[in-house]
Order: C-alpha cells, then sequence, then structure tokens
C-alpha cells in the first residue's frame, strides 16, 4: 500500500507544523504524540471542564481525499451524541463536505469544541446538545436495525385519525430480509366493532408468514412519554384493557402520541421488557410518466418465458401492466440462470408459474393466467386453438420463442383477431437483436413482414458466424462468442418500449419504423454497439389479403345462408 505521507512530504510538513502552532496557541490542548499504527495517527489530550479526554487522530491511506477519523482512546467509550457506533465522532467536517485543505488541527479544534459544549464527563457544569449539522438518510438510520416496521401510508392515515384512547387489536407479520433483518408488516386493524382497515396491497405469500397479534394505542402521552414507557407494568398504569388483549401477551404495540407521531413497541424475550423498533414508510408519489395511463387496463400475451420474454414480462409489471397470460411449457433449471430473472428457488418449477409469482409480487393488483402447451410441440389441436383463442383476447400479443413454428401460429392470431403482435430475438453470440411490430391497418401482416425482413438480409453480407446454439456462435478463428445477461436485457428493455408504444398509443407512436435491427458489437452489418439499421416495410403488401371475384362472392352468400336456415329447422 502507497503511504500518503511519504509520497507526499509537502502535505506532512504542513500537518506538523499545524499541530506545533496549535499546541503552542490553545490552552486546552495538553499534550499530542505522534504514532505509527497502521498508518500515521496523533494522540492527543483535550481538557474541558476540568476533565481529561484522550483522543486518537488517525490519518486514512486516502488523506487528504478523505478526512482523519478522531475517536476516544478507551475502547468502548461513548462521550457524544455526535458519535457513530464504531467509535469515531461526527466533526464538522466529514465525508459530506469534506475538502482538502482541512487539516488535522481543524479536526482538533472541531473535537475539543463538541466536547466543550456537550460536556460528557461533567457533573457540575451545564451540559448542552450540540445540533447536528447534517440528517442522515432512511438507510443510514436503519443499517444496524434488525426489526423494522413497514407500514402502509393508507394505514398511517387511518390511524393519525383516530380519537383519543382509541384502541384495537392488530395483526401482523414477519418477512424475513436480507441479512438477518426480519420485516414486519401490518395485515389488520380490528376495532371491538369489528375489522376496520385490511391490507390489500401485500402479496399472498407474505400474509401466510408467522402471523402474531399486536395492540395499537391512541395516547395523550407526548413523544418524550412514550420513549420512556420502557414496561409493559408502565402502560397498564394508563390504559383498561379488557377490551384488547392484555399487552403482557402481546408482541406488537403501535402507540400514538398526542401529536398523531407513531411509536413502535415490541417484547423481548422478557415478556415486561419493552424495545423500540423503527418505523418505515412512504409518502405516495406518482413514479409513471402520463403516457403509460390506461396499461393497467391492458391485457398482455405473452408466448416465450425464456430470459428475454421473462424480463419484458417483469418489466411490464413494474410499469403498470396489470393483465397477463402468459404461455410456455418449459422448466427452469440451473443453467438457464446466467439470463433469467429467476434464482434457484424456482429450479425444477414450469417458467411460467414461477414468472407469475414473481409478477404477483410486484403488485396484488396483477392479475396473471398461464398455459403451460407447447405451441410448437406435439399438443392436442383443440388445446392449440383454446391458447390462441385466449392469444387473440388479448390487446397485445408479444412472441418471445425465436420460434417460427410458433411465429407462424402468432402471427394467424394476429390477423384472425386483427390485434397488435410485437416480436424479437437476440442474435447467438449477442451481436446484436431484431425486434419487430406489426399493427392491424398500419403495418403489413407479421408473416408478410418477416417474409420482407428475409429479402432484406439476403441483401446484406454473408452472416459468418456458425450458430451453435441459441445464444451462441463461433467465429471464424473458432472462438465461441455468448450472449450474455446484459446482451439480452437490452434487446428486452429495447422490446418492451416497443410493446409499450405499440398497445398504448399505435396512431402516435414514437417510432418512424416498425422494425429494427440493434447492434450490441462491430460484427456483421454493426460498426459499433447501438449501430441500429431501421427496416423500411411500407412497400410490403399483405399476403393474407385474397382478392375475390363478385361470383365466388355470391356463392359464399348462399352457402352461409343456406347453413342458417337449416339451423333455423
Amino acid at each position: 500500500m502507497k503511504f500518503w505521507f511519504l509520497s507526499d512530504t509537502r502535505r506532512l510538513t504542513k500537518e506538523k507544523d499545524e499541530i506545533e502552532k496549535l499546541q503552542s496557541t490553545a490552552t486546552w490542548l495538553e499534550g499530542t504524540e505522534w504514532t505509527l499504527e497502521n498508518g500515521l495517527a496523533l494522540i492527543a489530550k483535550i481538557k474541558a471542564h476540568g476533565n481529561l479526554y484522550e483522543v486518537k487522530l488517525t490519518y486514512p491511506p486516502f488523506f487528504p481525499s478523505t478526512p482523519p477519523i478522531v475517536t476516544p482512546m478507551e475502547d468502548g467509550a461513548h462521550w457524544s451524541t455526535h458519535q457513530y457506533e464504531n467509535g469515531s465522532l461526527c466533526l464538522e467536517w466529514g465525508p459530506d463536505n469534506w475538502y482538502p485543505s482541512v487539516t488535522g488541527a481543524n479536526m482538533l479544534e472541531s473535537a475539543y469544541r463538541l466536547i466543550y459544549k456537550e460536556n460528557p464527563l461533567g457533573e457540575t457544569v451545564e451540559k448542552n446538545l450540540v445540533i447536528s449539522r447534517h440528517f442522515l438518510t432512511e438507510g443510514q438510520n436503519l443499517r444496524n436495525k434488525a426489526f423494522r416496521l413497514y407500514v402502509e401510508p393508507e394505514f398511517l392515515n387511518i390511524i393519525s385519525n383516530l380519537q383519543d384512547h382509541y384502541m384495537g387489536n392488530i395483526k401482523f407479520t414477519f418477512v424475513f430480509g436480507n441479512e438477518d433483518t426480519a420485516i414486519l408488516h401490518v395485515l389488520e386493524l380490528e376495532h371491538k366493532e369489528g375489522k376496520a382497515w385490511k391490507n390489500s396491497s401485500l402479496p399472498e405469500d407474505f400474509k401466510s408468514n408467522y402471523e402474531l397479534t399486536g395492540v395499537l394505542l391512541k395516547s395523550n402521552l407526548s413523544s418524550t412519554e412514550i420513549r420512556n414507557m420502557k414496561t409493559v407494568t408502565q402502560w397498564k398504569q394508563h390504559y383498561d384493557l379488557e377490551v384488547v388483549t392484555p399487552l403482557s401477551d402481546t408482541i406488537l404495540i403501535i402507540a400514538m402520541d398526542n401529536e398523531n407521531n407513531p411509536h413502535v413497541l415490541m417484547n423481548g424475550t422478557n415478556k415486561e421488557k419493552l424495545f423500540s423498533i423503527p418505523l418505515v414508510t412512504e409518502e405516495p408519489k406518482g413514479r409513471l410518466p402520463n403516457h403509460l395511463v390506461g396499461l393497467n387496463e391492458k391485457r398482455i400475451g405473452i408466448v416465450g418465458l425464456g430470459s428475454l420474454g421473462s424480463k419484458i414480462a417483469l418489466s411490464l409489471a413494474r410499469t403498470g401492466a396489470r393483465k397477463f397470460y402468459l404461455v410456455d411449457d418449459d422448466v427452469f433449471l440451473p443453467g438457464n440462470m446466467i439470463r433469467h430473472t429467476l434464482d434457484w428457488k424456482s429450479v425444477a418449477s414450469h417458467k411460467v408459474d414461477a414468472v407469475k409469482n414473481q409478477l404477483m409480487n410486484i403488485s396484488t393488483a396483477v392479475n396473471v393466467a398461464v398455459s403451460k402447451i407447447n405451441l410448437s410441440g406435439q399438443e392436442a389441436t383443440t388445446s392449440l386453438n383454446t391458447v390462441l383463442s385466449k392469444l387473440g383476447n388479448c390487446d397485445l400479443i408479444i412472441d418471445a420463442t425465436a420460434n417460427p413454428r410458433a411465429f407462424n401460429f402468432l402471427s394467424a392470431v394476429r390477423t384472425t383477431y386483427e390485434k397488435p403482435m410485437v416480436w424479437g430475438e437476440v442474435f447467438a453470440g449477442g451481436i446484436g437483436g431484431l425486434i419487430a411490430r406489426s399493427r392491424p391497418k398500419a403495418d403489413p401482416d407479421a408473416l408478410t413482414m418477416r417474409k420482407g425482413f428475409n429479402g432484406y438480409t439476403m441483401q446484406l453480407p454473408e452472416f459468418e458466424f456458425k450458430i451453435l446454439d441459441l445464444y451462441a456462435t463461433e467465429d471464424q478463428q473458432e472462438e465461441v462468442m455468448i450472449a450474455s445477461d446484459a446482451d439480452v436485457s437490452i434487446i428486452a428493455g429495447h422490446l418492451t418500449r416497443f410493446a409499450l408504444d405499440t398497445v398504448l398509443q399505435p396512431d402516435q407512436s414514437i417510432y418512424p419504423y416498425s422494425m429494427y435491427l440493434i447492434g450490441l458489437s462491430n460484427s456483421w452489418i454493426f460498426e459499433a454497439p447501438f449501430d441500429t439499421h431501421p427496416i423500411h416495410i411500407n412497400h410490403l403488401t399483405d399476403e393474407t389479403e385474397t382478392v375475390e371475384n363478385e361470383e365466388e362472392r355470391n356463392e359464399t352468400i348462399d352457402f352461409i345462408a343456406s347453413l342458417l336456415e337449416k339451423s333455423d329447422d
């Protein structure tokens, strides 16, 4: 490791000079001693109100780009409310406002001002509160808290408007999060007259975990008084608890103070001892663009829930889509994990079932129907037609299979039901991808567009790579190139935006073309990543359109009329 004081001797000289100057002028600095201990450090003795405070000022390896650290010499000493759990003092300069011209001497002066005002070891001299120069984010406040209670904004609004001395039972559940954290969620608030509120935002998976009971109390106590209520016995002195679960038998207490601020208390291993846990909530905010309004009413059919389709499905759900019909017969295996949204929890599950669970964990308003048939495999014709009919009832059909046979079926659905269809694929080796759409009355049918695309590619330089499988290719030097998760994610993102544009504003599209080749490398026709080639399709004519003469039309009408007459008999 490179030591700053060896490479920046001019700064070391400045630090020494400033410390010597401070030592000669500051009556409160009783002594200093330089030391080498895992780097350069200074031991200093600070005197305040007749008490001696020995501190260690440590210069970090990145000094002067980062500030020195000032800590009590005595391990475990806690002097100040402006002190981190690791013992270091929070002074006037820190990572959030540091600039390199500040010296170690300045940090010692700041430490003295904090100690002098707070007077942590003093008994007779007045102690004063030092106002913080900054605030901590919610994440900083929570990082050492194993238990947290998350409350819905709706629930918080309800309990903030309760009448004084309101008492009600609550049901809540634990969800064990990452890094040994336990998140509490309120499921129900129940008054003696019946259920007053039920949480409709939690996924069903959460509701089945560790259901427990607690008590909600609306008090006329101040915030300080509630924080000092450390035992169940103290609460029993204030409330007649005949109508609610006795506090000694409950685990969670939500107490509202006289300013409608909630305080969360939990029983520890000793049921008489209460400890505070943090409450987490958020203000309701509109986070979606205005042009996505109405997406929740659109039913999206997705065929193929592999790496591409799974990413599209989750992105659509996060964007506001709430109605899905998913079709895929495949099972998720560990080898799929390198590009898929699923993980080990879903191994050996059908992809459609596992992705359905992911979608429903995004929002309880999500409605997902699934089918496990193989559109291009051996299936009963009745099953195939049932699935195609259900896809025809969707507002948008997405083909993420890269399978020509499945594409043919879906193209027939698009034409028969006159519904828009989008499709795409990631090219082998991750060199790029294709996104395309076919809109009724705006684009040719999907089969015509695919035929036009094939004709277009015949005019391009020959694809010089040997395709090994769906995502892998081999170049002329026999080097295998495989599409990564990032490659798939880029094409999935483009295809998702294409799908949103198609289903929400087909007549005012932001895309001037309906088919694009998107490059992700310097290969084939692509000169660089994100080299995009739009493909003109306006000259193509629907092959599904038939030219009929008047005689054929009349024969058809007569035939249908005869069948109708027969059915009337």
